[in-house]
């Protein structure tokens, strides 16, 4: 029986593909608004790391290919009202533990994937729509939807890593790379097509295992994110997915205003940077904080602009931490701006010339180090079927004073790189 099923599958999946090529995935329809779509994304990258220091280590040069970004998910309706998604991710298999994006002995933004076996749940949520577009709840296991680079996803940005505003706000408010927890949001979307205007809303609220509270009190976190576009809108129906470039189908600015608060709550996680006399007696042997934090925010500003073929979007967030001793208070703040231009050629792929700069800096208090932590990313994008098949070459420098929050001294370098990327999305 399994036999007969699988083949019925693979059948039907041949047969969509065949009788319709141009089609993005293999999508079925079973009546009654059902519908099922399979989906698969991938980055290959080959990233070549300059003067990586790690402590006393000072590593050659090389050469690394692994795969940055790997899902492979479904999606699709219960009904016309309620749609649902879910898919797994087996990022970074491969890397090199010394790469200019690893994360090891404390520097780095990217986690290693342990010998290559991590597959694990990157989404599932469910939207049932109350009205089409106005009012969407979304219950399930997804991201706070605040900070665009944040709700953005990797596949969509036009730098090479997307920006430390995608890094430092979920370690802040959800405590993990991924930046997903289990939560509820409504949202919604207003156009005036006549007017030229729109406005989309989200409120959320979320349950952070990672900063769980310790002494009692209301450790859910809530959300907050408003965003008012002038000219075309950013999107014609709601979603929690976003794009950065348009290939010259949008003439129009976004502009948005995020807040994100998680009253007492107690962090689980490691943060080796603590300063030693403001922290004194307060960490314990893991260098994990002994007390509860009073209240976390995030309060930040983002905006993008598409004008025919040229793109720009920028944001600014302040990352903050409020203890009942006054004197362990500290305010982060990490940004960037981001522009593109898109060249049409003569076999109508496009070609991106992209520039980013990003940096975060460290408040004296912070748990995360005081410091800065800036990245220059400067490249080109070929894209040979929009995102769906790209092409990148991108040299990217990685400097400051602390190379991430999570260096343990001023010798360590992340390293700079070149890196060469191929993108495929079926």
């Amino acid at each position: 029986m399994r036999k007969v099923v699988l083949s019925a599958a693979l059948g039907l999946a041949a047969t969509a593909l065949l009788s319709n090529p141009s089609q993005a995935a293999p999508k079925f329809y079973f009546g009654d608004g059902k519908e099922l779509e399979i989906f698969f994304m991938n980055q290959l990258w080959g990233v070549y790391t300059m003067d990586r220091v790690e402590g006393t280590t000072k590593y050659d040069n090389r050469m690394d290919f692994f795969l940055r970004r790997s899902r492979v998910g479904f999606q699709g309706k219960i009904t016309e009202d309620l749609s649902w998604r879910v898919w797994f991710a087996y990022d970074n298999v491969g890397l090199d533990p010394h790469t200019a994006l690893a994360k090891n002995s404390n520097i780095g933004l990217v986690s290693l994937n342990s010998g290559n076996k991590e597959f694990y749940l990157w989404d599932a949520f469910f939207t049932y729509a109350l009205h089409k577009n106005w009012a969407n709840i979304t219950v399930g296991y997804f991201r706070p939807q605040v900070g665009r680079e944040n709700i953005t996803a990797g596949f969509e940005v036009s730098s090479f890593e997307k920006a430390l505003t995608n890094f430092y706000p979920r370690q802040h408010l959800v405590g993990t790379g991924p930046g997903r927890e289990t939560g509820i949001n409504i949202g919604g979307l207003y156009n005036d097509e006549k007017a030229k205007w729109g406005i989309n809303y989200n409120f959320g609220v979320f349950n952070t295992d990672k900063f769980n509270s310790g002494s009692g009190g209301d450790n859910l976190l809530y959300t907050a994110r408003v965003a008012l576009s002038l000219g075309d809108p950013e999107m014609k129906k709601y979603s929690m997915g976003y794009k950065v470039n348009y290939f010259g189908k949008r003439n129009g600015i976004t502009f948005a205003v995020n807040y994100a608060y998680q009253g007492r709550g107690w962090d689980t996680n490691q943060f080796p940077l603590a300063d030693t006399t403001i922290w004194a007696g307060k960490l314990d042997a893991s260098n994990k904080p002994k007390i509860s934090f009073k209240n976390n925010q995030l309060l930040g500003f983002d905006i993008l602009v598409n004008y025919k073929d040229f793109t720009f979007n920028a944001e600014y967030d302040e990352l903050k931490r409020n203890f009942d001793n006054s004197a362990l208070n500290y305010k982060d703040k990490v940004w960037h701006v981001r522009a593109g231009y898109n060249f049409t050629l003569p076999n109508k792929t496009i070609l991106e010339p992209a520039i980013t700069y990003s940096e975060w800096k460290g408040d004296k208090a912070s748990l995360n180090g005081n410091g800065k932590y800036k990245v220059t990313d400067i490249g080109l994008n070929w894209y040979i079927k929009q995102n769906n098949i790209k092409l990148n070459l991108h040299y990217v420098n990685q400097d400051g004073t602390k190379k991430s929050a999570y260096t343990t001294n001023g010798t360590d370098k992340a390293g700079d790189y070149i890196g060469v990327g191929l993108q495929l999305i079926f």
